[in-house]
């Protein structure tokens, strides 16, 4: 039997949308199904990325709800599934696996940014803890979030990539202070996060202490990865649900829009969106040369993006493909759609949907290391350029220059 088959005939059997979402998204986990993609081991089916595509579409011809979504799932676990250990792989991934707990990552600092190594988010160890204290900014999610993964120096004493640290850390304690960054397009998806005498476990050290720029670097190879095939979040849901929900009822409301939220501003998104609109709105001039031109440039640049998903390339290649594509659809949806496309209230055409996602664009090209910065990986990675020079290298993080 395909893989086709085979998950249509199991989502035929079991899917209902009177079941709670919680119930739902547990079984879905159990099944295999959810993410077919993961070890068989560990909620998954062992499926490789194309035949995971087949049970996707399988789902979706059932009309079951799809699994949940976000950090924990697309970042957090393929990270762990590299580097372990075991032991926080039995902690977490069943939470994750079942939607129980929301991830976010504590990364970026407001002095540490595309320098990433630089951080100053400093663990002290204390017995078998770790304590806490340092900012860190632009933290998606972090206001629905239960857990997050941590990047913090835990030895200031060595070279400033070699004292770093991923910790899973639990967001819900004393000494964490969250607080909404309200962005552009008036959403309030990105947070600071202040860590006062925060603490962590020290066997909640992903691949081990010291090993956490290995680990951090994995998982933005990742996020790289899904914006290098132009991800839009892969599944239905990647904010906060109502577990005790009707899972008919949370499918409804994802398809509405009404959860619409900085999570899925990204390409695909802006795809969907703009192609429809182009192809059906009353204003567009179909005839009009230059924008035909336009379209056609999208669809390449999208067939392009497509194609480099599906071959082994260096993710930098596709994400800044998939930053030129997010510019070329905010533009041409600009000048296709004519004036109502500038208008964001709720009472716009499209309830403003396009105009947040148009403004959200340009934070693709900053999101999981900046156009510059891939530009950077791809020349020195791929093309074999010489290092930018660096007077600095291999001194200890302590004696740095601030």
């Amino acid at each position: 039997m395909s893989v086709y088959a085979e998950a249509h005939e199991w989502y035929s059997a079991h899917w209902d949308p009177k079941m709670s979402v919680g119930d739902w998204w547990a079984q879905i986990a159990e099944s295999g199904w959810g993410y077919p993609f993961w070890p068989e081991r560990w909620f998954g089916r062992g499926l490789s990325h194309v035949e995971a595509l087949e049970a996707d579409r399988a789902r979706d011809d059932v009309g079951a709800f799809g699994p949940p979504n976000g950090v924990g799932v697309t970042l957090v676990a393929p990270t762990l599934f590299e580097h372990g250990p075991e032991l926080l792989l039995e902690r977490y991934l069943a939470r994750i696996a079942s939607g129980e707990e929301l991830w976010c990552q504590l990364f970026s600092e407001p002095g540490a940014g595309s320098d990433l190594a630089g951080l100053n988010t400093a663990a002290v160890r204390d017995g078998d803890e770790w304590i806490v204290n340092g900012q860190k900014v632009w933290t998606t999610g972090g206001h629905t979030a239960q857990r997050a993964v941590l990047m913090a120096r835990t030895d200031p004493d060595v070279a400033k990539h070699q004292g770093i640290s991923f910790f899973c850390m639990h967001l819900d304690q004393e000494g964490v202070d969250v607080r909404p960054l309200r962005d552009m397009t008036g959403d309030s998806e990105f947070n600071e996060v202040f860590m006062t005498e925060a603490r962590v476990a020290t066997d909640d050290a992903i691949g081990g202490l010291g090993n956490g720029w290995r680990a951090a670097m994995t998982m933005l190879a990742v996020e790289r990865d899904l914006d290098a095939v132009g991800h839009d979040g892969g599944g239905d849901v990647v904010n906060a649900v109502d577990l005790a929900l009707p899972a008919g009822e949370a499918q409804a409301e994802q398809q509405s829009g009404s959860d619409i939220s900085g999570f899925s501003y990204t390409t695909g998104a802006l795809k969907d969106q703009v192609v429809a609109d182009l192809l059906e709105h009353e204003a567009v001039d179909r005839r009009d040369p230059v924008l035909r031109q336009e379209m056609i440039r999208s669809h390449i640049e999208r067939r392009v993006l497509d194609w480099n998903g599906a071959r082994e390339v260096n993710p930098s290649v596709g994400k800044l493909a998939n930053s030129l594509l997010c510019r070329s659809l905010r533009d041409l949806g600009f000048s296709g759609r004519g004036m109502d496309a500038q208008l964001a209230r709720p009472d716009a055409p499209d309830g403003g949907h396009f105009v947040k996602m148009a403004l959200f664009t340009q934070g693709m090209a900053i999101a999981g290391g900046t156009d510059e910065i891939q530009r950077n990986l791809v020349g020195e990675r791929e093309l074999g350029l010489p290092k930018e020079p660096d007077p600095l290298r291999g001194l200890p993080f302590r004696e740095l220059p601030r």
